[in-house]
């Protein structure tokens, strides 16, 4: 029994060493991967940041041309509306001045005007 016991102890100490060294090579291969992994999670960790922040900027920048398009959208609609605005008084004050035109005696007029040539030219071929 004492050469049993011996063996036996033996190979416990044995298996315990063998668990030792085994958690001890674990433990240094579970470092240098993590060293590993941190070295180029960090790197991407910076890339991320990186992408972050030119996202936020290229959003900020496209919600300032959106602000601007609708801005000059809303002023081309407003030149448009005022100019058709303009071009309405125009011809009203064209169509007075027609008017105002026909009520001068020809012969009190200082210049015939475009309108008056072309009316004589019809006249004549008459």
């Amino acid at each position: 029994m004492g050469l049993a016991t011996l063996i036996s102890a033996l190979s416990f100490f044995i298996a315990m060493l063998a668990l030792w060294l085994t958690s001890d090579i674990v433990k240094k291969v579970e470092n240098q991967n993590e060293k590993f992994l941190r070295a180029h999670v960090a790197t991407l960790r910076d890339e991320m940041r990186e992408m972050d922040k030119m996202l936020h900027k290229t959003t900020r920048l496209a919600q300032q041309m959106e602000q601007g398009h609708a801005a000059l959208a809303e002023g081309r609609t407003e030149h448009a509306t005022a100019i058709r605005a303009l071009q309405d008084q125009m011809i009203l004050v064209s169509a007075k001045l027609d008017d105002l035109d026909q009520s001068i005696p020809q012969r009190y007029r200082v210049k015939p005007l475009k309108s008056d040539q072309k009316m004589s030219q019809k006249a004549s071929i008459q």
